[in-house]
């Protein structure tokens, strides 16, 4: 279930991890509770890098803080081509770089760039080469004589996923309200964040016949209520030839009825299927966060059903298991950090922006810090991204040998 966080202060909590990549400040210093820095690319002259950017540059690795290059990368998904490089070693080149691209058959060679000086970072302009299709390319910059990078890129296919979208006219406390048919907005967000190609998600508005949801049977002011529409939607789910079912209520539900505030934005039961509000802030985090939960991800907030395996949970926050809900589990690296949860930040995992978040349609770096779209709801959609953790889970998940439902 997504809530909404309530928590108002006057002063904004200090992270306690520190991000240093804003502009003038090259590179990130990364710091564990109560530990020594185990990464300091500010102190420390680094070699220049490439980087292949589908949405994290970098990964934050949970057991040691050190930040790595994401390899986990995706077929026909846009992808941007960086070199990490400081501005000393930078004035050195001289000369115009140029990005080469090689498979067993082609190369492709790109000179069009564009060097960030505030960030460390020269940027290649691939052109309309934006996504790649699946296999093993080597990848080599040349900087200037006798310095050449490279490094080996493996684009992966992902599975088709199916998902149906159910408007639902729902009842609230003895009034009804219809949602409207959502546009691509609402599932663009997912798509930026979810390591899938450009035609791996396959959205599919419900047609069939009216649904009789309108009454107190279905009152989603109420846990059994919305359990009776999440087992109407479940039977859908199981009539159907799709891996996901998604109920959409047009407004916010209480935890109650006897409630004062509607603070509920979403919620499922399990096996794919879960609702979510168009009331919520922002309905479309809130679609990539309860889609989330249907593949086994876990909250991050205190006091949340937390996923080990799949998310790890920021340190210090406690909750239930979701495979053992009588054992409570806690966050214990102190290098996974969750947000203030305040009104500033979210509560989700801390993701830095000298990890270089990667917006793949606008082709922009999002220099600034985020949290995980898998924390407490109340902020804009620019707030929230992706985690290397959850990136990395979901890939694996996708990448499975195993087939989709929808393909089965």
């Amino acid at each position: 279930m997504l809530r909404k966080n309530n928590r108002s202060g006057t002063e904004r909590k200090l992270s306690v991890l520190s991000s240093l990549a804003v502009p003038g400040v090259v590179g990130c210093i990364v710091f564990g509770i109560g530990l020594l820095p185990v990464r300091a690319a500010d102190s420390a002259r680094t070699e220049p890098e490439i980087i292949i950017n589908q949405g994290l540059g970098l990964g934050l690795d949970g057991e040691s803080g050190e930040l790595y290059p994401m390899d986990m990368l995706v077929a026909n998904r846009n992808t941007g081509f960086f070199v990490r490089i400081e501005p000393e070693e930078w004035q050195e080149v001289g000369g115009q770089p140029t990005l080469l691209i090689s498979d067993e058959t082609d190369i492709w060679r790109f000179t069009d760039s564009e060097y960030w000086e505030e960030y460390g970072l020269l940027r290649f302009d691939t052109g309309e080469q934006k996504a790649w299709e699946a296999g093993q390319y080597e990848v080599r910059v040349d900087l200037k004589r006798g310095v050449t990078l490279q490094r080996e890129a493996v684009f992966n296919p992902m599975r088709d996923i199916e998902i149906l979208i159910v408007p639902i006219e729902g009842y609230y406390s003895g009034e009804t309200s219809q949602a409207e048919t959502p546009g691509e907005y609402l599932w663009e967000y997912t798509e930026k964040v979810y390591p899938v190609g450009d035609d791996d998600l396959q959205w599919i508005i419900y047609d069939g016949e009216d649904m009789d949801l309108d009454n107190s049977r279905y009152d989603l002011d109420t846990s059994l209520g919305r359990l009776r529409v999440w087992q109407y939607l479940k039977k859908l789910y199981n009539g159907g030839n799709v891996d996901m079912v998604i109920g959409i209520v047009p407004e916010n539900m209480k935890q109650r009825a006897a409630s004062e505030e509607a603070t509920v934005t979403g919620f499922t039961f399990g096996d794919g299927v879960s609702v979510i509000s168009m009331q919520d802030t922002c309905p479309q985090v809130t679609v990539a966060h309860e889609i989330g939960h249907s593949l086994s991800l876990g909250d991050e907030y205190e006091n949340g059903t937390f996923s080990v395996s799949m998310n790890m949970v920021p340190y210090g926050m406690k909750g239930k298991n979701r495979y053992s809900l009588s054992e409570t589990v806690q966050g214990t690296s102190p290098y996974i950090v969750g947000g203030t949860a305040d009104e500033w930040q979210g509560s989700g995992t801390v993701v830095y922006a000298c990890q270089y978040p990667y917006d793949i349609f606008s082709e922009e770096i999002l220099f600034r810090d985020k949290t995980s779209f898998m924390g407490l709801f109340g902020f804009p959609e620019q707030e929230y991204w992706v985690t290397s953790q959850i990136w990395e889970s979901l890939y694996t998940k996708f990448h499975s040998s195993e087939p989709s439902r929808s393909d089965s």
